[in-house]
Formats: C-alpha cells, sequence, structure tokens
C-alpha cells in the first residue's frame, strides 16, 4: 500500500470518528430536551386549585412555543406533543402560527416550513374546556402568512362560540386585561392578536391587541420581548443575560399578560431546536426553581418552554404557592399532586 493511500486512508478515518462524536454529542443533546414524563389528571385542571380571585396576570401559566410544529421537521420542531396533548401536560398558553394555504386551507408554519392543520386544534381545545371548565386558556397569534387573519377569526368564532373571553365593558383592552380575574374566564380562551390591523381590533370584541417583539404598540395586552441576537446566545449567558433584559422590560411597560420566553433559537437554522433545548433544558430548569426567591416574582406569569411536558408545566406551576393565588383550602391538595409528578 502506497503512503499516499496509507494518508488518505487516515484522514477519511478521522473524519468519519470526528462526524460520529459530532453525532453522538448532538443525539445526547436531542434526547435531554424531551420531557417524556405521563400527565396526571391534576394537570388537566389545576387552575381549579387556583383562588377565583387572583388576577390571570398574576397566575404562573406554563406556555408551549411554536405550540402547533409537532408535525413539522426537526429544523422547525419545537414541541414533540400536540396541543391537546399539552394541555393534558398543563400547558396553558400556546403561540400559534397560522397560514393560509392557496386551497383556502389553514395550516400551522413556523418559518419556511408547513405543518399540520388548524381547525383540528380549535376542535381539541373546544373539547378540553367542555371536559375542564375550571381552566383557561391564552391563545398568541403572533404571526401570520397568506393573508390567513380573516379565516382564522371566522374559524375562532365558529369552533369557540361562547368560549371566547369578550371585553363587553366600557373600559379598554389594556385595563380589562389587567384586571382580569380567573372566574370571570374558566371555561374560555383568551385571544391575543399580533397584526395591528384597526378594523378587526375594533370590530371582534374577542380579539385583544398584542405588542410586537421589542414591546410596541400602544394599548397592547401582552407583551413578549424578542430578540434574535439575545435568544442565540448559548444558554447561560442568555439566562443571566436576556432574561433580566425582558423582565426590566415589562416592569417598565403598562403591564398586561407578560410572556417570559425561556426557549433559544437556533442560530445557523441548521442543527434545529431539539439540540439547542438539550444544550439548555436542565439550566433554564434550575433558573425556573429560583424564580420564588427573586425579587420580580411579582411579574412573573407565563414562562414558555419548548418540548414541554409533564415535568416541565409541573415545576412552573408549582410557582403559584410562592404567588399566594392557591386557594386557601387547596394548597394541600396542589402541593401533593406536584409531588406524585
Amino acid at each position: 500500500m502506497s503512503s499516499k493511500l496509507k494518508l488518505t486512508i487516515i484522514v477519511l478515518s478521522c473524519v468519519l470518528v470526528c462526524i460520529a462524536i459530532v453525532a453522538g454529542t448532538m443525539a445526547s443533546f436531542s434526547k435531554k430536551a424531551i420531557d417524556d414524563s405521563e400527565p396526571t389528571s391534576f394537570l388537566s385542571n389545576w387552575m381549579s386549585c387556583i383562588s377565583d380571585d387572583a388576577l390571570v396576570k398574576n397566575i404562573v401559566i406554563p406556555g408551549s412555543h411554536d405550540a402547533g410544529s409537532s408535525q413539522l421537521m426537526w429544523g422547525a420542531k419545537t414541541q414533540d406533543k400536540t396541543i391537546y396533548q399539552q394541555l393534558l401536560c398543563g400547558a396553558r398558553y400556546f403561540d400559534i402560527r397560522v397560514q393560509q394555504k392557496k386551497d383556502q386551507s389553514l395550516v400551522i408554519f413556523h418559518g419556511s416550513m408547513n405543518g399540520g392543520d388548524f381547525e383540528p386544534i380549535l376542535d381539541d381545545i373546544a373539547k378540553f374546556l367542555d371536559d375542564n371548565p375550571s381552566e383557561t386558556l391564552l391563545l398568541d397569534f403572533q404571526h401570520f402568512k397568506g393573508n390567513s387573519e380573516r379565516q382564522i377569526l371566522y374559524a375562532l368564532s365558529q369552533k369557540l362560540d361562547g368560549k371566547l373571553v369578550c371585553n363587553s365593558q366600557d373600559v379598554d383592552d389594556l385595563t380589562f386585561i389587567n384586571d382580569l380575574k380567573l372566574s370571570d374566564v374558566r371555561g374560555k380562551a383568551i385571544i391575543f392578536w399580533g397584526e395591528n390591523e384597526t378594523n378587526i381590533i375594533e370590530q371582534n370584541n374577542f380579539v385583544f391587541l398584542r405588542a410586537d417583539d421589542e414591546g410596541n404598540r400602544d394599548g397592547a395586552t401582552l407583551m413578549s420581548y424578542y430578540k434574535r441576537a439575545n435568544n442565540t446566545k448559548p444558554s447561560s449567558a442568555y439566562i443571566s443575560n436576556a432574561i433580566p433584559e425582558y423582565v426590566s422590560a415589562y416592569q417598565k411597560s403598562s403591564g398586561g399578560i407578560f410572556v417570559l420566553q425561556c426557549q433559544l433559537t437556533d442560530p445557523i437554522m441548521i442543527i434545529g431546536p431539539q439540540f439547542y433545548e438539550g444544550t439548555h433544558n436542565q439550566n433554564v430548569s434550575d433558573f425556573i426553581s429560583t424564580l420564588s426567591d427573586r425579587d420580580y416574582l411579582d411579574v412573573v406569569n407565563v414562562v414558555m418552554r419548548d418540548f414541554i411536558g409533564a415535568n416541565k408545566c409541573a415545576q412552573i406551576i408549582s410557582l403559584n404557592l410562592a404567588k399566594n393565588v392557591v386557594k386557601d383550602d387547596g394548597v394541600i391538595q396542589f402541593t401533593d399532586a406536584l409531588k406524585n409528578i
């Protein structure tokens, strides 16, 4: 065998070993992203333990980033469970992105990729609320494609008829949301809207304007801060720098629902969300465990994560004990139920 051939074989062998090591590392981290814990009956109706007088913006709520993405390819997939399965795990806030296709059908999308049909998700939501009238859901429509807005509104009004929170009071929407008690919205969904189209907001009293990623839009009722430069940082840097920045921005706002984004973004759009959540999962869980001792606990509301499951949701739900919004006669049941997850 010639020395040139030997060198080629050695180089190829080294390349293959490196590829195997990288693939193994990625698979290991990707596995760490998944929460495969089984949901319990408590997680289906955990809000039944929350006081009727608790303001919705004061309740700590598990949230799902790109909630409908379970059927998407790995590069755009941020959840491995359907929205109905996430509901059973305890999630109550859902980031839902809908595209209207050329045939007028509505599908979930993330970036350039399309997933499953949208309307069956509304059927699942309606069924869940019928089965669990103690719960309330926050549905956040922040991104649209293919002029899907009016089709979404029509589907919501048909599929969730009688289950949508409406502002029929003589107050502005921000005041309405800031003062909203859980007793006012049990068995219903609150719709937040990411397009500042005056006609839609004014003509549909079940639609509440959300801010953009920077926290802009006058009268916005939901704040969910996002800066790509922050969310593409490594896990420890994101937790140390970006989260305090987002909290500070909300504290300077006029209030409303606060979504604390706890997910990372793939900076090169190749490796995929599951790997990055794998590098981040334990760190962010450790961070969430400290929230009850932080001086900004009072503003903690929706905590949004990738690849949610029963354990991730239960950890977030447990913070309601520190917020003192659990019913006095439900504290023992609440605490025991969480211990069993």
